[in-house]
């Protein structure tokens, strides 16, 4: 996505709309008035909009706000936030890699308002696509996969995502274009165009058919100051479905490789070579060495045909590569000389680098991502990004803290770690935990005697007080606010 906007302009229209309508009722003897009368819809309206209705509910619950909190959240700077979507019962979703990369701790907001923290797969920087995976009890109907390749121009499509971190906004359009591509260096990004309104916070969020079916991730506008201005970019579902599998298998992506170079097949080069048109990937250079060197491709032929799909251009060759697992037996088909002819060949692997992403001193690490076990409440603590003590009798005084369960006092807060799920969800140092899930919290020893009991995924919600001034009589007083989250 391009930068984010200095802020948001909001547009009073009713105000001005309220302002022009009393404008033409005092001036309307000097002005022409004319009648504005508004015509039944039509039924086809109506169906569409039934269907953009149907869509948007069925879809939108499986449709998440994700807040990357960066390393330097204690300090007020660092994280992102954007969209993604719930792809399978054990709760992985997709979105773009440029919104979770550089995250020390991932925040998943779901439709209904509940947050849950997640673990980042893998990533795969070639195509900006990221998988995600839910900790904690989802019950949520996935989103399916469309055919991208079947689309066509002018078909209705829908957005739904978090622009400007308004969860769940929908917006509707048409596919503008596709295979369109917007850096020249990565021909393996071939987007889709849309006119449906992208903004800020909307990569990694769903484009659907109006069947519901995800055909693409919204990822880029074109812009010049950050805002929408009628042209975005999403990567089609055939490339998804094939990169979020190999990201969730492998945690990387496989492509094959041929060892050539290639390009569009011009007018000038159809007529001279005697090709029946101007279709196919013309090879400009073959390595020595490579896959299509040994099977005995040169430089001038052109490739029409591989794996048994047509190929009409050069970015259709280099996609269908990036979709075939390396070290993969393909025949190819091509022309020489006006020619035609076949050959099979076992093309080479190329694997796509790990991505690095940052992780908080604090975080799990190691074992099954499904390993629900008991762990040692100290590690806990550490997951958690927080360190307790027992309080002296002289803090319980400054803080206010009355004996609410009969010689109780609490486990204060020593420190919280930067970036940390305790600080993100507002624990600060100082304050006094007095229940653990309506269990009392006596001392410290009670608060890890009660996470001891907790596996990851479980609730958690704390009762916790802090001061708030004094009473009128000079009484120094507490309130006591809840804390609620998921164990990572």
């Amino acid at each position: 996505m391009t930068s984010k906007p200095e802020r948001v302009r909001w547009s009073r229209l009713g105000v001005a709309l309220t302002s022009a309508v009393g404008f033409g009722i005092l001036v309307g003897q000097h002005l022409p008035v004319r009648m504005v009368s508004y015509a039944t819809p039509s039924p086809a309206t109506d169906a569409l909009s039934l269907a953009f209705s149907q869509v948007a509910q069925t879809a939108r619950p499986a449709v998440v706000n994700i807040r990357a909190a960066g390393p330097s959240l204690a300090r007020g700077t660092g994280g992102a936030t954007g969209s993604g979507f719930i792809i399978d019962r054990e709760g992985h979703i997709v979105t773009n890699l440029h919104v979770v990369q550089n995250a020390a701790r991932l925040t998943v907001r779901l439709a209904d308002g509940t947050q849950l923290p997640a673990r980042f797969v893998a990533g795969d920087a070639e195509t900006d696509l990221a998988v995600l995976k839910l900790i904690g009890r989802m019950d949520v109907r996935p989103l399916t996969f469309g055919d991208s390749d079947a689309l066509r121009v002018g078909e209705w499509v829908i957005a739904i995502g978090s622009p400007f971190g308004l969860d769940q906004t929908v917006t509707t359009g048409v596919i503008s274009a596709k295979e369109r591509i917007t850096d020249r260096r990565n021909n393996l990004q071939q987007f889709l165009q849309t006119d449906a309104a992208i903004n800020f916070g909307n990569s990694g969020g769903p484009l659907l058919n109006l069947d519901g079916e995800v055909i693409g991730v919204n990822t880029q506008i074109a812009s010049r100051d950050g805002s929408y201005s009628g042209i975005g970019f999403a990567i089609p579902s055939s490339t998804v479905r094939d990169v979020t599998r190999q990201l969730i298998e492998r945690g990387q992506v496989s492509r094959s490789l041929l060892g050539v170079h290639v390009d569009r097949v011009t007018p000038q080069y159809a007529r001279v070579y005697g090709l029946p048109n101007e279709q196919g990937a013309l090879i400009q250079h073959v390595e020595e060495g490579g896959a299509a060197y040994a099977a005995g491709l040169r430089s001038g032929d052109v490739v029409v045909a591989y794996a048994g799909r047509r190929v009409t251009s050069d970015c259709d060759l280099v996609r269908e590569l990036a979709a075939t697992p390396g070290d993969t037996t393909v025949e190819v088909r091509y022309i020489r000389n006006g020619k035609p002819a076949t050959v099979t060949l076992r093309t080479e692997e190329r694997v796509s680098s790990p991505v690095r992403t940052l992780r908080p001193r604090f975080e799990r690490r190691g074992g099954p991502s499904g390993d629900t076990s008991p762990e040692e409440p100290e590690t806990i603590l550490r997951r958690l990004g927080l360190n307790v003590a027992d309080v002296s009798p002289l803090k319980l005084t400054q803080l206010g803290v009355k004996d609410l369960y009969g010689g109780q006092s609490g486990a204060l807060i020593t420190e919280v770690s930067p970036a940390s799920l305790a600080a993100e969800n507002g624990l600060q140092e100082g304050m006094l935990i007095t229940a653990v899930n309506r269990r009392p919290v006596r001392t410290a020893d009670d608060f890890l005697a009660a996470l001891a009991s907790l596996q990851t995924g479980d609730d958690l919600v704390l009762a916790v007080s802090r001061p708030l001034g004094r009473t009128p009589q000079g009484e120094r007083r507490a309130v006591t606010n809840f804390f609620s989250f998921t164990l990572p």
